[in-house]
């Protein structure tokens, strides 16, 4: 049923699509990412299960095999969460290597969707002229978005994944055209369990999780997923509080809490805070202090400033967030380590400047 895909308008038979597949994987003059494309599709129709490599979200990275029907559920979710019919033009730009590259790809054979298909880089919109209905990205991509104005009338719906997008650029994008959705979710769980919406008429500030899932959270407020495509709960490390069993607000990873003078303060929870305040990328983090145990700590990117200018953003962020919340310091990273989906490494950061 699913064995059929439209790519950049050509449709191919099942049998067609299983030879081109085939003739591309083994094609030494095709770019990587362009086989990966076919390899992930050859494993489709000639597999019932799939293996997918996990990112290490919540534990150390590992292999699982997931039915090919637990990808077609997951695809339908998302089709009809975001109302895509048979024929919508949606766009691949991800690597198709990792799970939502792979998905956008389940999606197309499941809903029948015209998949567009780009080197997944950076900035895949320099070249790009098609519009479409649909794309996933990571945050670099997004921010590459930004400049090239003249393109956002091609998207009318990005979904970002594989790291929040930060402070500075949310702020952005609510003058922004096309509608933005953060996703929250892990290869675990193929892909989003839930969604944000960023900006448009009705952006939020909690995540609304997708049929099919069910979250709870254990005493220490993290996040625990069950679902029918899970043999077993799944315990993650992302501290939320629960609105209602369909809505929750995302306050951070357990291992990144700073524990200041025994009060639990989530470095998000005052990045969100001071975000308006300060032009550069930064992030909340906490050092070692011999009284406190950990101090709260602003790291910039950049080079240093004024030490005048240092006090008064400190005496503007004081006057924001509660005494306890308040960096005692400021410290600067010349350039801040990013993973390839832009996810800024602050263990790399702090480990570096301790």
């Amino acid at each position: 049923m699913y064995n059929t895909l439209t790519i950049n308008g050509e449709k191919f038979s099942a049998k067609a699509l299983l030879e081109k597949s085939r003739r591309t994987v083994l094609d030494p003059a095709q770019p990587d990412w362009y086989r990966h494309i076919f390899e992930f599709i050859l494993e489709w129709l000639e597999n019932d299960e799939i293996e997918v490599t996990t990112s290490g979200t919540t534990g150390k990275p590992s292999t699982i095999t997931f039915p090919k029907s637990a990808f077609v559920a997951s695809a339908k979710r998302t089709l009809t969460f975001f109302n895509l019919s048979p024929g919508d033009r949606v766009l691949l730009c991800l690597p198709p290597r990792y799970i939502a590259g792979k998905m956008m790809i389940a999606r197309a054979l499941a809903g029948g969707l015209d998949l567009l298909i780009t080197e997944p880089k950076s900035d895949p919109w320099e070249n790009w002229k098609e519009p479409v209905k649909f794309v996933p990205v990571v945050p670099l991509q997004l921010k590459s978005l930004l400049k090239h104005p003249d393109k956002h009338d091609l998207l009318e719906t990005i979904l970002v994944g594989g790291a929040t997008i930060d402070h500075a650029l949310e702020r952005k994008l609510q003058r922004f055209g096309p509608t933005v959705f953060q996703s929250f979710g892990m290869t675990e769980t193929l892909t989003h369990i839930a969604v944000r919406r960023v900006n448009g008429e009705n952006p939020a500030e909690s995540y609304r999780v997708l049929e099919g899932f069910e979250v709870s959270t254990d005493k220490e407020s993290r996040l625990i997923v069950k679902s029918e495509n899970l043999s077993e709960a799944l315990f993650t490390n992302d501290v939320v509080t629960l609105e209602d069993e369909k809505h929750f607000r995302w306050h951070g990873r357990y291992d990144d809490v700073i524990n200041s003078g025994g009060i639990k303060i989530f470095p998000e929870d005052v990045e969100k805070k001071i975000a308006g305040m300060i032009y550069r990328r930064f992030l909340i983090a906490g050092l070692p202090d011999k009284e406190l145990g950990q101090k709260v700590v602003l790291i910039m990117e950049g080079k240093p400033m004024e030490e005048s200018c240092l006090e008064a953003l400190l005496n503007r962020i004081r006057m924001k967030v509660e005494k306890h919340y308040a960096p005692k310091e400021i410290r600067f990273f010349e350039k801040f380590p990013e993973t390839d989906s832009g996810k800024i490494k602050r263990k790399e950061i702090l480990k570096a400047l301790k």
